[in-house]
């Protein structure tokens, strides 16, 4: 293998590394080097001009493989792009640049799934999640980028791979590739790490969650689906001795369904989250304000902050803060990133709502409504 496609002239090693400067290369920028690495091993030839561009933007960004990754990304996805816009007259003869075969639509069967597990081709963004009242970042939400992502995102990957049973698989690789990611956050913040309830009840969690290389009290555990019937009771099973251990709970994309409602009362979560179809124009319509308002009582009363996701003006930000939403993240907030120099920004005092998470993670009772 050609060792010189990692340029060492500002000390930093290539993938697997072991010499003392290794050590102190972020955890996310060793994620990097070795997806590089594993792309760079490929010998088949339909992924030879792929490669070669990835070495030419390797040795753009000397020593910064986060942006080389980055940057060969956006040449990917354009070539994807490329190769899906030509004209088709014939669908089974259509000719497919080669590269755009090997890197374009995400998920297309079960080999390419396997071989992002087995090479640990997937690398982990955080998004800021800001305090609205006071302003100041307190938490950051762990999301997967695949090398090859294109244009449907982590989304179609997680779901194709449920499809051919390795849905737990991946999770779980993306909760490994999130929690070693996770060093390199200012130590202040709680880290949102995303699950499905069919993971949650995997009896592998509780001693990943055990072993993982974060306090604790700095983790959020995030429902990222809707629950079933059956799946409650076995879940509080399991969530509720490793709340007791310290970690809180949110609820993504809370409905307003009267089973969701049971649900979020049954499961008490720490964050209810509301999602971009109620975030969206919410300064132009008063009956999304009336809405979260209720929300927000809600949550009051079983115990939990409201948080926005997808805040992408500053009308949003504005209303959703007037009516006490707690927290927010979105692209008007920031965007999510791999660079640890940004995630560095982030530091700062712990605030209000981490202080308040922490008293009720040291087991004192939520108000409630006697329900």
């Amino acid at each position: 293998m050609d060792s010189t496609r990692f340029p060492s002239g500002d000390g930093q090693p290539g993938a697997g590394g072991t010499g003392g400067a290794g050590a102190e290369v972020p955890l996310v920028r060793e994620q990097a080097y070795e997806i590089i690495e594993a792309v760079l091993a490929g010998t088949d030839p339909e992924g030879a001009e792929v490669r070669e561009r990835l070495r030419e933007h390797v040795a753009a960004h000397p020593g910064n493989p986060e942006a080389a990754l980055h940057e060969h990304l956006i040449f990917t996805r354009s070539l994807a792009r490329q190769a899906n816009n030509r004209p088709n007259p014939n669908k089974q003869d259509a000719h497919r640049h080669p590269a755009a075969e090997q890197i374009s639509v995400p998920g297309r069967g079960q080999a390419a799934i396997e071989a992002i597990l087995h090479g640990g081709m997937l690398v982990t963004a955080f998004q800021p999640i800001h305090e609205l009242g006071r302003g100041g970042v307190i938490g950051a939400e762990a999301l997967t980028r695949f090398l090859w992502e294109d244009g449907d995102g982590a989304g179609s990957w997680f779901k194709n791979a449920a499809a051919v049973g390795l849905g737990a698989d991946l999770e779980f690789s993306a909760l490994q590739a999130a929690v070693a990611a996770a060093q390199d956050l200012p130590h202040h913040l709680v880290v949102a790490l995303n699950l499905s309830p069919a993971v949650c009840l995997d009896p592998r969690l509780p001693g990943f969650l055990e072993h993982a290389a974060l306090e604790p009290s700095r983790i959020m555990l995030e429902l990222t689906e809707p629950l079933q019937s059956d799946e409650l009771e076995p879940l509080l099973d399991v969530l509720t001795p490793l709340r007791s251990s310290g970690m809180g709970l949110a609820v993504d994309e809370a409905g307003t369904e009267a089973a969701s409602m049971r649900h979020i009362r049954s499961l008490r979560p720490d964050v209810i989250k509301i999602g971009r179809g109620l975030v969206a124009g919410i300064d132009a319509d008063p009956s999304r304000q009336y809405l979260v308002a209720d929300l927000v009582e809600f949550g009051r009363q079983t115990g939990a902050a409201l948080a926005a996701v997808g805040i992408e003006t500053a009308a949003e930000l504005a209303v959703l803060t007037r009516l006490a939403v707690a927290a927010g993240q979105g692209h008007f907030l920031g965007m999510p990133t791999i660079d640890v120099k940004e995630w560095a920004t982030w530091a700062g005092p712990a605030t209000a709502l981490q202080n308040r998470r922490g008293r009720r993670m040291a087991g004192q009772p939520p108000q409630t409504d006697g329900h």
